[in-house]
Parts: C-alpha cells; sequence; structure tokens
C-alpha cells in the first residue's frame, strides 16, 4: 500500500504533485456535533442572541482556518477558496451541530479546508462555553459530501 504523501517505497514524506491535474469544480462539506449539558443547551436555546453571538464568533474563527489550513496542515496546498460557509444548528436537547461548505475551482480537493473549518469553529465555541461547563464534548467530525475529483463521498 502507497499513502499520497510518502514517496512510492512509503520512505520520504512529500506534498502530493498536483502539478499535471486540471482544475475543476470543487465542494466540500463537513460536520461536527458539540454535546452540551442540558442546563447550558436550555440557556442557549432560550437566548438567542447569545447563541448568535458565539455562533458568529465561531463563524469568523472557523473561515479563517479554511483560508489558512496551508499553514496549519503541512503537507496541504495552498487553495485559491471561492466560498466558505458554516453554520450552526441547535437540535435535541444537548447537541450543536456545526457544518461547513467549501468551494473551489482547483485542481485537489477540499476536505481538509472544510474539516479544518468546523474543527477550529468547534473549538472556538468550546473556548467561550467552558467558563459557564467544562464538560463539553466535541464529536464527530467528518466529511459528509466531496465533490468535483475522482474520489466523490456523499
Amino acid at each position: 500500500m502507497a499513502l499520497s504523501h510518502f514517496n512510492k517505497k512509503n520512505k520520504n514524506v512529500e506534498m502530493v504533485d498536483i502539478t499535471k491535474k486540471n482544475n475543476t469544480q470543487r465542494i466540500a462539506e463537513a460536520k461536527s456535533i458539540i454535546r452540551v449539558d442540558r442546563d447550558l443547551y436550555k440557556i442557549l436555546f432560550n437566548d438567542n442572541l447569545l447563541f448568535n453571538n458565539l455562533c458568529n464568533t465561531a463563524k469568523i474563527a472557523g473561515i479563517f482556518a479554511a483560508k489558512n489550513t496551508s499553514n496549519q496542515i503541512p503537507l496541504t496546498h495552498h487553495i485559491p477558496l471561492d466560498y466558505v460557509s458554516i453554520s450552526f444548528k441547535l437540535i435535541e436537547e444537548g447537541k450543536i451541530v456545526l457544518k461547513s461548505t467549501v468551494k473551489s475551482n482547483y485542481a485537489t480537493g477540499l476536505e481538509i479546508e472544510a474539516l479544518n473549518c468546523v474543527s477550529t469553529a468547534s473549538i472556538t465555541l468550546f473556548d467561550m462555553l467552558k467558563s459557564y461547563k467544562k464538560k463539553i464534548i466535541i464529536e464527530q467530525i467528518e466529511i459528509i459530501k466531496k465533490r468535483g475529483g475522482k474520489n466523490n463521498i456523499g
């Protein structure tokens, strides 16, 4: 088995060479779930201004992270992003669902940018909520859609 970030004999780490790939329209979506306790959920559910302020701050952090992925993850390409969005939704008691969408017309996929977006936004929410309750769980960070390359998901 050969991994894409190693040479053919899996000995040397290297950036994947995409010079021969064509630019195509690409999209990736990722999501994460944050679990909070019942009391904190009720506060967020009942205080729309508080929830919106938290989400707006986390949104900016997530978008900034997506745009700077190549500065954080060593072997990723610097991709010119055409669109980044992230949404937040309170569901059931105790869950916040984050979903990112990243689009570009480029030669390589956007999965890492989408994952970096929801991960950073989730950590930002954790940071802002931890003073109320330390038991906040970030879970289920995953790619839910990838289109535009040879290996599509979702």
